[in-house]
């Protein structure tokens, strides 16, 4: 049995490997259970964190991650309401059956119904403000992330999606839909705080080369596309694709977490042309 900061996890049949040039791929599979009721934990996400893909756990808490490597794995649990956990299983050639205790937060303690709410909450006012444009949208959510064999956002949106990719001209700012350029004084003010005013990488869009707005947590990300880089899959519980990929917002477990809490107001979206 490991036992991890957060919880306990435990492994069946986990022994030391050979060392094996060529990697021997088996089936992990477990079950997600609330440690202080020990009563399953639907809709969790379970990952391997060196491989960045997982599952979410189906309503008996049950889940199955095909493919992986016979060798030392982090596992990775989150659910909102719970404290993640993180803990290293030796998984071997015959595979692994694992049980995952997540430890409630204070705020599912008040009850795991309010956390359910807000959570809904939170997701229908996504979907509401898609819904709103007359814009072509598009909206990967976390078993879709999950699931990516792609190391990054960035590389999950050049995989998923039809966005070509462009490198940005100098200053694409100043002409794109970053930012536009205005007089002061005989002086060019700065993109010092606008989304995709820094990006390197571009795309292409109604015949030219355009750095999308780009928001982390409904947080403007001035280096625009290039942010999400710095992202793996399973970090994000939903990404929207607005039209065409003039705007693209992503979402954190840890955003959403912070909305189990408190649901808060979505900040509106840009105009296009």
């Amino acid at each position: 049995m490991l036992v991890a900061a957060l919880g306990v996890l435990s492994a069946l049949g986990v022994h030391a490997q050979e060392e094996n040039t060529t990697p021997v791929l088996v089936t992990i599979e477990g079950v997600v259970l609330d440690e202080v009721t020990g009563t399953p934990v639907p809709g969790a996400a379970v990952y391997l964190e060196d491989e960045d893909r997982g599952v979410l756990t189906d309503s008996r808490g049950a889940f199955l991650i095909e493919g992986v490597p016979a060798d030392l794995q982090t596992v990775v649990a989150t659910q909102f309401g719970y404290w993640e956990i993180a803990a290293a299983v030796d998984v071997p050639e015959a595979g692994a059956i694992i049980e995952i205790e997540l430890k409630p937060r204070a705020i599912l303690l008040d009850g795991v119904t309010a956390v359910v709410d807000n959570i809904n909450t939170m997701q229908r006012r996504l979907a509401t403000r898609r819904r709103s444009l007359p814009y072509q949208t598009r909206a990967f959510d976390q078993e879709r992330l999950l699931r990516s064999a792609s190391p990054s956002v960035l590389d999950f949106l050049w995989r998923e999606t039809n966005l070509s990719r462009r490198p940005c001209p100098f200053m694409v700012g100043v002409t794109t839909l970053g930012w536009r350029p205005a007089r002061r004084l005989g002086a060019w003010n700065l993109p010092s705080q606008v989304s995709g005013a820094l990006a390197s990488y571009c795309i292409w869009r109604r015949g030219q080369a355009i750095s999308p707005r780009v928001y982390i947590d409904e947080v403007p990300a001035i280096r625009g596309l290039d942010a999400l880089e710095n992202y793996s899959t399973t970090q994000i519980y939903e990404l929207e694709i607005y039209s065409q990929g003039a705007e693209i917002r992503a979402y954190t477990y840890g955003f959403m977490q912070r909305m189990a809490e408190k649901p808060r107001a979505l900040l509106a979206l840009s105009l296009w042309p």
